[in-house]
């Protein structure tokens, strides 16, 4: 599922969500839209920070490897 993400440049684009660990312990994401509204990487808590977690894995990467293969659109 794709999700709206702001780079460390301050551009917008969206990602796959199963890409956002990676990409944010790359340093590579400013902020994220997720359902309680717009989080700033460093200020609230992000997945897997927040507790422990004994339910099914829900996200998947649907055959994504690697995010420099994946196509990122940036709204300009």
């Amino acid at each position: 599922m794709n999700m709206k993400v702001v780079f460390q440049d301050y551009k917008e684009g969206f990602i796959d969500s199963a890409m956002l660990d990676q990409m944010i312990s790359e340093n590579k994401i400013k902020m994220f839209v997720r359902s309680d509204g717009l989080v700033q990487v460093g200020e609230k808590p992000v997945r897997g920070s927040g507790g422990r977690y004994d339910g099914v894995e829900r996200r998947g990467s649907y055959g994504i490897r690697d995010y420099d293969s994946y196509s990122c659109k940036i709204a300009v």
